[in-house]
């Protein structure tokens, strides 16, 4: 009999472990999200097991099949590989970051913006959140 095909959370990295319950939630195959998003069904099944490096096309493929925005997910995909701990005396990481904001978006109701705002956007923002100088 030969070996098991079925991957299991365990395998999985961060995003792969979304990808399975992203499969879950919309009862649907592996090979159904990969004819949606047309991402090869290996290529799809590999981007979810721990150590591996799915291509930003790949990532940019299943977020919008998913919903989602592909920065969600390229946190997830190479989460601890840029940026492991907080910077001393702050409690966040880039990746908790991009997720909290992407997270409370969608709470919101809100879609990402189709291009990158502008300095001055970005200024009055991070003060709105309460930065300020040392």
């Amino acid at each position: 009999m030969p070996p098991s095909l079925k991957i299991t959370p365990e395998d999985c990295s961060p995003l792969g472990r979304l990808i399975l319950k992203y499969l879950d939630a919309q009862a649907i195959s592996m090979n159904r999200l990969a004819d949606l998003s047309g991402v090869a069904q290996p290529r799809l099944r590999g981007a979810c097991f721990k150590g591996t490096c799915p291509t930003p096309e790949t990532l940019r493929k299943l977020a919008k099949v998913m919903g989602m925005h592909h920065l969600e997910l390229y946190t997830l995909a190479y989460e601890g590989r840029f940026e492991n701990n907080p910077i001393e005396g702050h409690p966040y990481t880039l990746n908790v970051l991009v997720r909290e904001l992407f997270e409370t978006a969608r709470e919101m109701s809100l879609a990402a913006p189709k291009s990158a705002p502008s300095k001055p956007q970005l200024c009055k923002a991070l003060i709105e959140l309460g930065f300020g100088s040392d």
